[in-house]
C-alpha cells in the first residue's frame, strides 16, 4: 500500500525519489474506499527537483483515496502551515483514529 500510495503521489507531482517520513503514514478503510494521509521525504537518488519539491510540500500531509476500478487518486495536500485535518478527506471517525483533527 505505501509503495502505490508513493507512486500515485510521484506521478501527480511529477517527482521520484521520495518515501514516506517514518510514523506518518496513515491509512484505513470506510466501506469500499481506502484512505490515506502521508508525509514524504527524499529517498537515496533525490534530485534537486525533487527536493524543491519536497521543501514545499512534502513537510505537510498529503491526502489519498482509493476507489474500487479507479485505484489510488492523490486528493489534496494539507495547507502551510499545515492543519493536520484529516477529516478534510478522509471520513470523521477514520481521521479522529489518526488523532487527525
Amino acid at each position: 500500500m505505501k509503495s502505490a500510495v508513493t507512486q500515485t503521489w510521484e506521478n501527480a507531482k511529477k517527482i521520484s525519489h521520495v518515501q514516506p517520513r517514518t510514523g506518518s503514514f496513515y491509512y484505513g478503510g470506510c466501506g469500499a474506499d481506502l484512505y490515506a494521509a502521508v508525509r514524504f521525504e527524499a529517498a537515496a537518488g533525490a534530485t534537486g527537483n525533487d527536493l524543491v519539491a519536497l521543501q514545499d510540500e512534502g513537510a505537510v500531509l498529503q491526502f489519498f483515496r482509493f476507489s474500487p476500478g479507479t485505484g489510488w487518486q492523490f486528493v489534496a495536500s494539507d495547507s502551510f502551515p499545515a492543519t493536520n485535518d484529516c477529516a478534510v478527506v478522509a471520513p470523521a471517525a477514520l481521521a479522529s483514529e489518526w488523532n487527525c483533527r
